[in-house]
């Protein structure tokens, strides 16, 4: 934590790789995700709110991060678990956990298709209905976020399995719209949903293009 802060002081774009990538070779993901990545994200807002970091090492340093998950592999081995697709509603621009959770969901087994910040209700539901899916997974910070769109979430809960997840996700939102409330935390979401009979998994360490 401490050299990933002094990277993100710096803009040392190296240094904070560097860490990064030794995390992601010495430990599971989960830990790195549920003991690092998100405490550190963590740490970064509420010092962007005291006013002892800038706006540039906060987009700094969430860029950092989002390039080092982003090429982990959102897709299982084989291909053959349940396909899950995770999304932001719109006006949600902070998708990085949840991507950390379709990297999670995907070392368990199940086929991600992540389409990440501010998607169109209307676009989601076709992309659920293009590919099957099994599960649908909205994602919110702000609980505006998703109470202004509570039509739309009734209309994919009509038709598809359908997930609220998020500090801005909340049990009475859920039971309105007809969706199910995951655990905030992603690690513990991910582990909530399981892993699916017969499907293959990939290791920690798999990457593409790594």
């Amino acid at each position: 934590m401490a050299r990933l802060l002094r990277a993100t002081e710096d803009f040392d774009e190296l240094e904070g790789q560097r860490v990064l990538d030794a995390l992601l070779d010495q430990r599971p993901l989960a830990d790195v995700v549920g003991r690092v990545v998100l405490p550190f994200l963590e740490v970064l807002g509420d010092r962007w709110e005291e006013g002892t970091m800038s706006v540039a090492q906060e987009h700094f340093a969430s860029g950092l991060v989002r390039r080092r998950l982003s090429a982990l592999s959102l897709g299982p081995a084989g291909g053959r678990g349940p396909v899950a697709v995770l999304a932001c509603p719109p006006g949600e621009l902070h998708d990085i956990a949840l991507l950390a959770f379709g990297l999670l969901l995907a070392r368990q087994g199940w086929q991600v298709r992540f389409l990440g910040a501010d998607t169109p209700l209307l676009d989601l539901a076709r992309a659920a209905r293009t590919v099957g899916a099994d599960v649908v997974i909205l994602a919110a910070t702000r609980v505006t976020a998703l109470e202004a769109h509570t039509t739309g979430l009734r209309h994919l809960s009509r038709h598809h399995r359908l997930l609220l997840a998020g500090r801005g996700a909340g049990e009475p939102l859920a039971r309105e719209v007809g969706a199910e409330l995951l655990p905030e935390d992603p690690v513990t979401a991910a582990a909530a949903l399981g892993e699916p009979v017969g499907a293959g998994r990939s290791g920690d360490s798999e990457a593409a293009g790594a």
